[in-house]
């Protein structure tokens, strides 16, 4: 009786625990997988954004470097001198409810000199506005 409790607890524990280390939101960056989506969402970036974060020095890079890493930007600013890759974006027919961005900033020599995750949650912006 032992050794089939044994049993079932072994055909258990072993499934349900490989699904449940496999069910990350974490992955390492890889630049084939970046650009995976349909040119409009890319659902695999959400997942690498913190490991392209600590495993590059993204700082310092030419324009150019961060195009061959990362392809080319989905945005440029009115400027010219920022432009992001969209990581995340969350519609409501056709308005925006939340963006998660990579945005870059650069000198006018075109070297990189800051990067950030900028978040705009919509939803919330215009509940705040109403209690103002």
């Amino acid at each position: 009786m032992n050794r089939l409790r044994s049993f079932r607890f072994i055909i258990l524990f072993f499934p349900i625990s490989a699904f449940l280390f496999s069910c990350t939101n974490k992955q390492p960056f890889d630049r084939d997988e970046w650009n995976d989506g349909d040119g409009i969402t890319f659902p695999r970036r959400y997942m690498m954004v913190d490991d392209l974060l600590a495993s590059h020095k993204l700082v310092g890079l030419k324009f150019s470097n961060v195009v061959g890493l990362l392809h080319y930007p989905d945005r440029f600013s009115y400027d010219s001198l920022s432009f992001h890759y969209e990581i995340t974006r969350k519609m409501s027919g056709i308005d925006t409810l939340y963006t998660k961005n990579l945005v870059f900033t650069m000198g006018k020599d075109k070297v990189i000199t800051s990067v950030k995750v900028v978040e705009r949650d919509v939803k919330k912006e215009k509940e705040e506005k109403k209690k103002k």
